[in-house]
């Protein structure tokens, strides 16, 4: 695949090239890639193209899972990149130039930014960083054909512009190159800031990333996420071009983030749905039912029309996932609501392990500073610490030992699991 970069007014625009190799590639995958032109609007004023090797880590956070044998990057690249780069990824090789006379970004600057959604776990992300924190949101171009609705997290940035964040907003059509529509790499959403990094002097970029997506809390298994694939790769590609990663909230639960968005300023603003309108969510999507059900555990809202969002098919199909996304978020939920007034919500509690006790999830998981760039790290555990405790050595080995595969073999499991698609037919 060969990647070529241009620039047309306020746009960067990527073009890509795809030979046999690339097309066999893409067969393979769940996905495909389509031939869509993916710009990246950085705004007025007649800045400059970033740097070769900031336009070769776009490329590959643009189009890693696509890519046959050889990737052929816009520029040539400093020897320090190329060499970083190289060292993880070992799929495909990297082809591009070396340009003796380029300077690497060994480091960019002094600010930290975040990769900002507008979310709960990305705004309790703001919340625990230092003020000089830089939100960069990624705008996706609204269309007619997606459900997609940006009003709600652009209402949030404007309102963090006139609280003083340095807000960034980028509209991109980033999310088209595959197809069905969707990120092509996990961290895609930061490509906004990379590309921003030398004019907004950053030297890290931040994730809202939570203990469930990071160690598999609410999943099958709990997973080490410093020892996995994921870290070593993507933290390495971004010390390519001088940036830390990130990973603030990792060692919180969204139970966690809960917490701090009811209890932060800066935080009780955010929305997680990204289909309704500011401060009317749309009440049918799974995010929806999840914040919804736990903020209501919470006692931080009344409880939401149970029986109108459980008729929404995504919601039942998630509720029928085996296991569930996030089960564990739906098991401290239900244990605290009054399933006897809340009948419907027991055909749920049914094939959960609710004897679990959860209570480690309004705690902090400490030893996760480590995802946090040293510089940060007493600034973010202090303010971590304002709104949460720290697990003690019991609740550490709840998080560690988490492993549903005994409760997901029982026949009971299995059992509740048949009755509640009978019930998702009896409640249609």
């Amino acid at each position: 695949m060969r990647v070529n970069v241009r620039k047309e007014k306020r746009n960067l625009v990527f073009s890509f090239e795809k030979d046999i190799y690339d097309i066999d590639e893409i067969d393979s995958l769940k996905f495909s890639m389509t031939d869509t032109e993916i710009f990246f609007d950085l705004g007025d004023g007649d800045w400059e193209i970033p740097h070769p090797d900031i336009l070769g880590l776009t490329s590959i956070l643009l189009c890693n899972p696509f890519i046959g044998e050889e990737l052929y990057l816009p520029k040539p690249v400093s020897r320090n990149f190329l060499n970083r780069v190289s060292s993880v990824i070992s799929r495909y090789k990297i082809m591009s130039e070396i340009d003796e006379g380029l300077d690497s970004l060994e480091r960019l600057g002094d600010r930290p930014s975040l990769a900002f959604s507008g979310g709960a776990d990305s705004s309790a992300a703001l919340a625990v960083m230092p003020s000089d924190t830089i939100p960069i949101f990624l705008n996706r171009p609204m269309r007619m054909d997606s459900r997609y609705d940006s009003h709600a997290p652009i209402e949030i940035c404007n309102i963090l512009s006139e609280s003083g964040y340095e807000v960034q907003i980028v509209t991109s059509n980033l999310e088209y190159l595959r197809s069905p529509i969707g990120f092509p790499t996990d961290l895609a959403n930061a490509i906004p800031a990379v590309l921003l990094s030398e004019r907004l002097d950053l030297d890290s970029i931040a994730f809202g990333t939570v203990m469930e997506s990071g160690y598999g809390i609410g999943h099958e298994k709990f997973v080490e996420y410093s020892q996995g694939s994921h870290w070593r790769f993507y933290s390495n590609l971004f010390q390519s071009v001088g940036l830390s990663l990130s990973l603030p909230v990792i060692g919180v639960s969204e139970v966690g983030t809960a917490i701090i968005c009811n209890s932060a300023p800066v935080a009780n603003l955010a929305q997680s749905c990204i289909r309704g309108s500011f401060g009317r969510p749309c009440l049918r999507c799974w995010k929806c039912y999840r914040k919804e059900l736990l903020s209501f555990s919470l006692m931080q809202k009344d409880p939401p029309d149970f029986s109108k969002m459980m008729n929404s098919g995504e919601i039942q199909t998630r509720l029928s996932a085996f296991p569930i996304s996030h089960e564990n978020v739906i098991i401290y939920s239900l244990q605290r609501i009054d399933l006897d007034e809340y009948r419907i919500l027991r055909p749920i509690a049914e094939k959960l392990e609710m004897s679990v006790d959860l209570s480690c999830l309004e705690k902090w998981h400490y030893e996760s500073i480590e995802h946090v760039p040293m510089k940060y790290r007493f600034s973010i555990r202090e303010k971590i610490l304002n709104y949460i405790q720290p697990m003690n050595r019991e609740e550490e080995q709840v998080l560690k030992n988490w492993n549903m595969a005994p409760h997901l073999k029982k026949e009971s499991t299995r059992a509740a699991q048949e009755k509640l698609t009978s019930f998702w037919q009896d409640l249609n």
